[in-house]
C-alpha cells in the first residue's frame, strides 16, 4: 500500500467507532433510563400500597370491643377500607390509575394499577397488590 492511500484512510476507522458505539450505546442508555424508570415506580407503588393496607388494617370495629368489655377485638370491614382509601388518595401517587380495597377477616389488601411514561418507548402500566393483617399481642 502507498503512503499516500494509507493518509487517505486514516479517519475511516474512527468514524466506524462512533457510528458502532452509537448504535450500541444509545439504546442501551434509553433501555437503562426506562428500567431504573419502571423499578422506581414498582418501589414507590409497593410503598405507598402497604402504607394504605397498613392504615385499614389499624381500624377495629370499636362498637364490639366496648360492648365485649374490651374481649372481642376484630377488624371493621366499612372502617379498613375507608382508612385505606383516605391513605390512597392523599399519597398522590404519581401515575395511580385506580385501586382496589378488599378486607377478608382480619387482612386488608390494596390493589393499585400506575402508569409509567417512559423516556422513549413510551408508557407502561404496573399492577401490584400489598396486604396487612390485623393482629392482637403480636
Amino acid at each position: 500500500m502507498t503512503e499516500r492511500r494509507q493518509r487517505d484512510q486514516q479517519g475511516q476507522v474512527l468514524i466506524l467507532a462512533v457510528f458502532v458505539m452509537a448504535f450500541l450505546f444509545v439504546p442501551l442508555a434509553i433501555y437503562v433510563i426506562d428500567s431504573g424508570l419502571v423499578e422506581a415506580a414498582h418501589v414507590q407503588t409497593g410503598e405507598t400500597l402497604q402504607a394504605a393496607a397498613e392504615d385499614g388494617a389499624q381500624s377495629i370495629d370499636v362498637a364490639a370491643f366496648r360492648n365485649s368489655g374490651g374481649q372481642v377485638v376484630r377488624l371493621d370491614p366499612d372502617q379498613a377500607r375507608a382508612a385505606s382509601d383516605r391513605s390512597l388518595r392523599a399519597s398522590r401517587l404519581p401515575g395511580l390509575e385506580g385501586w382496589t380495597i378488599g378486607v377478608s377477616g382480619n387482612t386488608v389488601t390494596v390493589t393499585a394499577r400506575v402508569r409509567v411514561n417512559l423516556f422513549v418507548l413510551g408508557a407502561v402500566t404496573l399492577t401490584q397488590s400489598k396486604g396487612a393483617t390485623f393482629a392482637i399481642g403480636t
